[in-house]
């Protein structure tokens, strides 16, 4: 068997509402792609944008835009909470791509992971650099894989594969307010811009255009996958944390109350490179046990962002172990409350708390396929790791439509 060297990347696919869209304007995107439009497959069924507004400024070609508020291009801001576009989610929606210089190419923003980076955080960084727009990570859309002598190619015909595959993880992604922005900076990082010969343009498109204007095969199944999701309702999904604390000095060591028992050096520096990973997500609301392991887990994040932290007596494992229906409704709850107003949030949480509380996570999963990826087993999750449950809000409260795992990388 011989060896394939695979390159990983990780990027994704950005939305935001506008008032009137206004379409790519002829001739601005090169004589190449614009033969490629022409001769292109039929886009998805998915309703003509409505351009009649004359008087408002066209989104064209955006060159590097460091802002975030940006959402709109009607003089009247257009509310970016997808409950408010739910009647017609298509209206006025419009999805990023970029213009890549060495190939010649409109994609989806993307690029190879870091040493020592995780797919969430490379998604989240590429994206900025590429387009300069700061994003929280949702639910993962679709994984690709290709031989790396078809990067930029909208056709592999005789072109002779190099034996190096590339693997591209992408997520649905939304652009960050300035203050949710401005706190996650410091636990995410530093990104910086993208060289001018890298990306020459940022473009925003209806998912009707991005299909006819994609480059690759590849991304307009993305789109497809995409539009397919915006019609089921499953899209727009708000991200909840389920953080599970770091580890902890042993009980048979530690003399003081359970409460007060609080982390080993090894799930500091866990819970310290977990707040990484949770920055990903970009929580709006925290939440925790008031005990001591479980406060300074996400206390860490709480630290750099500058947010504060709700405590849930509810959570603690005393609580649990008393009144494990009270538990649930605390976390149902908070639940409910990340669903039905879009603002993604972390909670951490008990080992034994998180397992009595798994199988009520289980009934809200969208459907099977989703339900099979909640941990079933003790101890469910490492410690200082985290699930990522992707929230819609439903007349029959939230529901799950996708779940990931969560880690830190320690080195």
């Amino acid at each position: 068997m011989s060896n394939i060297h695979v390159i990983h990347a990780a990027g994704g696919i950005i939305y935001r509402w506008v008032g009137v869209h206004k379409p790519i304007p002829n001739g601005s995107l090169p004589t190449d792609h614009a033969a490629q439009q022409a001769s292109d497959t039929p886009a998805p069924d998915v309703p003509a944008p409505d351009t009649s507004d004359s008087n408002t400024p066209a989104s064209g070609i955006h060159t590097h835009d460091d802002s975030n508020s940006d959402t709109s291009n009607s003089m009247t801001p257009v509310s970016q909470n997808p409950a408010d576009h739910a009647d017609d989610p298509f209206a006025g929606l419009e999805l990023c791509v970029v213009h890549r210089t060495k190939y010649d190419d409109i994609s989806w923003p993307k690029g190879k992971l870091e040493t020592n980076e995780s797919l969430f955080h490379a998604g989240v960084r590429e994206i900025g650099e590429e387009t300069g727009i700061k994003v929280g990570m949702q639910s993962h859309l679709q994984t690709t894989e290709y031989d790396l002598a078809y990067e930029g190619k909208s056709s592999t015909k005789g072109i002779k594969p190099r034996g190096v595959r590339k693997t591209v993880d992408y997520w649905i992604a939304r652009p960050l307010d300035d203050a949710t922005a401005q706190a996650r900076q410091n636990p995410f990082g530093p990104v910086y811009h993208a060289d001018e010969n890298e990306i020459s343009d940022v473009l925003w498109m209806t998912p009707r255009e991005a299909r006819q204007w994609l480059t690759r095969k590849c991304d307009k199944e993305l789109a497809d996958e995409f539009v397919r999701r915006v019609k089921n309702g499953t899209a727009f999904a708000t991200t909840f944390l389920l953080v599970r604390h770091g580890k902890a000095e042993s009980r048979k060591s530690w003399s003081a109350t359970d409460d007060l028992r609080p982390l080993m050096p090894r799930g500091a520096a866990a819970a310290y490179a977990l707040s990484r990973e949770i920055a990903c997500f970009a929580p709006v609301d925290l939440y925790t046990s008031p005990w001591k392991r479980c406060a300074d887990t996400i206390g860490i994040y709480a630290m750099q962002s500058g947010q504060s932290v709700a405590e849930e007596p509810r959570l603690t494992e005393d609580a649990f172990a008393d009144d494990p229906d009270s538990a649930w409704e605390a976390l149902y709850d908070e639940m409910k409350h990340c669903a039905d107003t879009c603002r993604a949030a972390a909670v951490c949480m008990h080992r034994p708390v998180i397992g009595g509380m798994l199988d009520h996570v289980r009934e809200l999963c969208i459907d099977d396929s989703v339900a099979k990826l909640v941990p079933k087993n003790n101890p469910y999750m490492p410690t200082g790791h985290a699930l990522a449950l992707s929230l819609i809000a439903t007349a029959d409260g939230p529901r799950i439509v996708d779940i990931q795992k969560v880690g830190p990388i320690v080195y």
